[in-house]
């Protein structure tokens, strides 16, 4: 159970300004960046750290929340809403998940090829190296930047 306040609000969790840029990288050599700033919410809880925000008109993902979990070299994202989608990145390791749209579900799978973070209450970074398949065809090479940033709001 989480720690949380008589309003139910949880212990430590901080308003934060995050700037997440996602690269992709395709077979022909053609490659896209996406780059968005939005405000959410990061706390520290039992060693692990937790990160979310909405998803905007920019990522095309607009009524999708999305939430990250940190904790050693292992990352969840999880998205919830119109889109609903799991996706777990560790070194070395294929993990496989179901992405469902209002359009239907696809089998989406990732290789994580680095996965570094500097984290603090504060905020800090995480960056992310893996390969997309989908139906376990080869996607797309991507990449994953996160800054949170923690001070000046409340």
């Amino acid at each position: 159970m989480e720690n949380s306040d008589a309003d139910g609000r949880i212990a430590g969790k901080k308003n934060v300004l995050i700037r997440v840029v996602g690269t992709q990288g395709f077979s022909e050599g053609e490659k896209d960046t996406l780059e968005f700033v939005t405000t959410g919410a990061f706390y520290e809880r039992q060693g692990a750290f937790y990160l979310l925000y909405r998803e905007s008109e920019v990522t095309g993902m607009a009524g999708v929340t999305t939430s990250l979990r940190i904790e050693g070299k292992h990352i969840v994202l999880n998205r919830m809403g119109k889109a609903e989608l799991k996706q777990e990145f560790q070194p070395g390791i294929l993990h496989r998940g179901r992405y469902v749209t209002s359009f239907g579900t696809l089998w989406l799978s990732v290789l994580t090829t680095k996965l570094e973070y500097d984290l603090t209450v504060a905020g800090g970074r995480i960056s992310l190296e893996y390969d997309l398949f989908a139906d376990d065809a080869l996607v797309s090479h991507n990449g994953l930047e996160i800054v949170v940033n923690s001070f000046g709001l409340r």
